[in-house]
């Protein structure tokens, strides 16, 4: 049997700081942009991006952190016997 539960976590990739002025153009035209996007784009752009998890930053998630969505969930045989939410 298997207990799966989700956490949230920080991560972190550095930009060479040659590329700031023209990351915040890249911000500018694009308000919604996720950490991912920037990542394609400093990416698109010649750097070679490392994601790294900054460590002491992950915990487990609320029901009300996942909009009700189950956070914990069992499995039995690869079949999923439990869930803590929707």
């Amino acid at each position: 049997m298997f207990i799966d539960y989700k956490t949230t976590v920080w991560e972190r990739f550095e930009i060479e700081d040659e590329h700031e002025e023209s990351l915040f153009e890249f911000l500018k035209e694009s308000p919604e942009a996720s950490a991912m996007d920037i990542w394609n784009w400093y990416s698109g752009n010649g750097g070679d991006p490392h994601c790294e998890t900054i460590e002491g930053t992950s915990w487990e998630m609320s029901l009300e952190e996942n909009n009700g969505y189950y956070t914990i969930e069992i499995l039995c045989d690869n079949k999923t016997i439990y869930q803590n939410g929707q």
